[in-house]
């Protein structure tokens, strides 16, 4: 008998019913051609130690895939990070797949070891939802392999990876002009990584809803690295300390929009604010954001990783144009982008002299 507490082995049952460790695992695995007399005791001995097969080694053994999920951020308390990695739990528990996470930090290295241990490992596959903007390119050594790579991180590209991502420039294009379309002149802009993709693609909508206006002050105001809490709030409350603040603010992530709102708060400025990407308390606080549909882009990452080889592959492309208008169609870039919407609730659509 197993000790109290202690959980039974495959070698226990086998002792237990005076047969051997391969007749124990052929009984308990369903196999043919073992006398009945030999299976029921194998059996009896299983249920009367309360024996159960480990359902992830018998699914490998029969060549299925593994239930587990290598899952990638940058940050655990990046709100949009957390949004979407709740959506994904949500997503792969439906499908019997479970998480695997690790959270890197400012850690490349952390980061390569992971998807190393992946790849060893054989997880039915890994989602990316924010790399390191120098490990970015990690992810192609998974080529060939039967890991499946999905990123929620349009930098992390190669064969056989899938991404997923928000229109980041219909996004920054969406924030100015709610700001230009209230009057304002002089916006401050933070950003978070200067070499992120996504920082990068948002930026270039800013400019593209400026083209053409010489009466827009902006660069002065405009900030980059500034990818936590802390430093956008000394950011922002730099400015407004300032003789010649900006009457409104694009926050490019949830993060520096938080940092932000806590700088406006202790100093009792309120400009105009348009951040990208909602957070928890956005709604409470009256904060317009520009937003995209995280359970639908968790729901199609999932069934990437689960769609056949070959099936499946086709992606949704933005829309033409400057990409506001919605509406994904099916394309053949390689990449899932999804439509970005704007949620007006105050702050951007206060008027200049609000200060």
């Amino acid at each position: 008998m197993a000790k109290q507490n202690e959980r039974p082995t495959l070698a226990t049952v086998a002792a237990h019913a005076g047969v051997s460790i391969k007749t124990a695992s052929r009984v308990l695995n369903g196999e043919k051609h073992v006398a009945r007399a030999t299976a029921q005791k194998v059996e009896e001995s299983a249920a009367e130690l309360g024996f159960r097969l480990n359902p992830t080694a018998k699914r490998l053994r029969a060549g299925g895939r593994s239930p587990y999920v290598g899952v990638v951020l940058s940050a655990a308390d990046d709100a949009l990070q957390t949004r979407a990695f709740t959506a994904l739990e949500a997503e792969l528990s439906a499908v019997d797949l479970r998480p695997v996470v690790t959270v890197i930090g400012d850690s490349p290295d952390r980061e390569e070891a992971f998807l190393d241990e992946c790849l060893s490992n054989d997880l039915s596959g890994i989602i990316v939802l924010r790399a390191h903007p120098d490990m970015t390119g990690i992810y192609s050594r998974a080529a060939g392999s039967e890991v499946r790579i999905v990123s929620f991180d349009p930098a992390v590209t190669g064969a056989g990876v899938t991404v997923i991502a928000g229109d980041e420039v219909a996004a920054g294009q969406l924030a100015a002009r709610q700001l230009l379309d209230h009057g304002h002149l002089a916006l401050g802009v933070i950003g978070d990584h200067s070499t992120s993709l996504v920082t990068i693609r948002r930026l270039e909508g800013i400019q593209s809803a400026f083209a053409g206006r010489g009466d827009i002050g902006w660069r002065a105001y405009m900030r980059e690295d500034a990818h936590d809490e802390a430093s956008a709030k000394n950011v922002v409350a730099a400015w407004l300390g300032s003789r010649s603040a900006p009457s409104a603010l694009i926050t490019l992530s949830a993060t520096l929009t938080q940092g932000a709102i806590d700088a406006c708060r202790r100093l009792g400025e309120w400009p105009a604010l348009v951040g990208i990407d909602d957070f928890p308390t956005a709604e409470l606080l009256d904060v317009t954001v520009v937003d995209r549909d995280i359970e639908a882009m968790a729901a199609e990452a999932v069934r990437r990783l689960q769609a056949p080889a070959g099936k499946g592959d086709g992606c949704l492309g933005g829309s033409g144009g400057d990409g506001l208008d919605g509406g994904a169609d099916r394309t053949g870039g390689g990449q899932d982008v999804f439509p970005v919407a704007l949620i007006a609730r105050g702050s951007g659509e206060e008027p200049p002299d609000r200060r």
